[in-house]
């Protein structure tokens, strides 16, 4: 069973099963570190407001995915059972998502208008970030989600 060979491999033909392992080890490593970068899509979120929400105040967002797929980011702001969507932001992934494993990231700021506060009173509210990947392997990960509590003065 273990004993050796009778005809010794020519020598190409070994060199060519050395490179064809090593490219399965690199294929395997890559896919590696592909499947974390699958797993977890969203790498940071972070919500830039002050604690003071009035008509001309920014509000803004820094987005960090692993660049694998495509996130969606949706801020709202709630107050008790008023909703407004003040801006969404939408990240690409690399063109190459499974071999790509560079990070990427993005930054949106806006100002508030009269329009996004007509409906909502003087008071306590809630600015929420939401950031959604996309399906991988049959999984959608779940939302990343920031919230920050926000002083609405009105005019």
């Amino acid at each position: 069973m273990f004993e050796t060979r009778l005809i010794p491999e020519a020598r190409p033909i070994a060199i060519l099963k050395k490179v064809f392992v090593g490219m399965v080890i690199v294929l395997l490593a890559i896919g590696a570190v592909s499947s974390y970068r699958a797993y977890v899509q969203v790498k940071s979120l972070e919500i830039q407001a002050s604690q003071v929400l009035a008509v001309g105040s920014k509000v803004g967002v820094s987005l960090v995915s692993s660049g694998r797929t495509t996130v969606d980011v949706q801020v709202q702001l709630i107050q008790h059972s008023h909703s407004q969507t003040l801006f969404t932001l939408q990240l690409k992934g690399n063109e190459l998502g499974f071999f790509d494993p560079r990070t990427k990231s993005a930054d949106k700021i806006e100002i508030i208008t009269t329009d996004q506060l007509s409906g909502f009173q003087p008071g306590a509210a809630t600015l929420r970030a939401t950031a959604t990947g996309r399906h991988q392997w049959m999984r959608l990960p779940p939302p990343t989600v920031r919230e920050v509590i926000v002083e609405i003065q009105l005019p």
